[in-house]
Parts: structure tokens; sequence; C-alpha cells
């Protein structure tokens, strides 16, 4: 019996390496794929300085946010030119987000992970803001661009190698807001 289950294994041994190979080419093609979804422009925005900045380890925290302007109607240049307007409401030296997702579906980093970038009261030390381009009182997020969060959220999750904890603008107290909207439905992005 030793003799036949020895005699299997060298005979397969081939298909078992192949089979492994496979699997990691699977698993790193995938990786690939998401980090090539992602377009970093954080450079290319418009700024005034920069965030003070934190610790990777002090995020627990994703918040979900709409810019509450017709799908596509505005630019992630117009937001990070809204967010510097010294006459503006926020003031801020970058964009206040770290990420956008246009209705396409195409991702934009636009804030290192490390800065404390303005986009929610009482949660800006500890969280990653996600705006997608849209208004979600009054329009339905594409599919595409709901796909597009769900991976970045995964993408996120494995790499801060925990899970994050995902929130509406609207759900962290101290903000007055209906962002992300009551037609994107947060409990599609929080079990990921």
């Amino acid at each position: 019996m030793k003799n036949i289950l020895i005699d299997n294994v060298k005979k397969y041994k081939k298909w078992y390496i192949i089979g492994i190979l496979a699997l990691v080419t699977i698993i790193v093609l995938r990786k690939l794929k998401l980090l090539n979804m992602i377009t970093d422009i954080i450079n290319q925005l418009p700024s005034k300085g920069e965030y003070q900045q934190r610790n990777i380890d002090s995020i627990d925290r994703i918040i979900i946010h709409h810019s509450a302007s017709p799908a596509g109607k505005f630019t992630v240049q117009d937001f990070a030119r809204w967010h510097i307007d010294p006459n503006g409401y926020l003031k801020a030296p970058r964009i206040a987000y770290h990420f956008c997702i246009e209705p396409d579906g195409k991702i934009y980093q636009t804030n290192k992970l490390t800065a404390i970038s303005w986009h929610t009261i009482n949660a800006n030390a500890t969280g990653i803001g996600i705006v997608l381009n849209g208004n979600f009182e009054n329009e339905q997020a594409s599919d595409t661009q709901k796909k597009s969060l769900k991976n970045l959220i995964k993408y996120l999750n494995n790499k801060f190698n925990k899970k994050l904890t995902v929130y509406g603008h609207k759900e962290i107290p101290g903000n007055a807001t209906a962002c992300p909207g009551r037609n994107l439905k947060l409990d599609e992005f929080r079990n990921l």
C-alpha cells in the first residue's frame, strides 16, 4: 500500500506543482488587476500645501461619500479646486478624499493614506475618505461604480490586514449631512 502511494505521488508530482503554480499565478494576477484599477493622481491635483500626517496603524474605518453633484458633471480636479479655494467653505490644503470613484468605475487615489484629510468631522484621524462621483439623493450609483467600491474596500482590508469598518458620512456623530445619499445602500459594502 505504501509503495502504491509513493508511486502515485511520483506519478502526479508534476501535476501538483503545475496546480500550485497556476493558483499562485491567479492570485498574483488578481492583485495586479486591482492595483492597475487604481490610478494615483495625488501629485497631479491642485493643492495649497499638505495635510498633517498619521501613523498608518491608526486607520480603522472607511467613510463613504458622494459628490452631491450630478454623476460625471464635475471632475476630480474640480473637487480639488473647490476644496483648496481660499474663499470656499473648506479652505483645505488638498482635496479632502483619499480616493474618488467615477461613474465608469475608474478609481483615483487622491491623497496618501497617511494624510489626515478633512473629509469627515470626528473621523479624519482614523478614516479613509472615499467619494463616489454622483448625487445619490436623487440618482443611483452605477453598477460599475459599486463594484469598484467593493473591490477597493476588499483591497484596503487586505492592505491593512484587518477589516475596516465601513460608514456613510452621515453616520459619524457631528456631521449634519445626507451624504452619501439615500439611494446608496451602505449594507452592501459592510461585510466584504
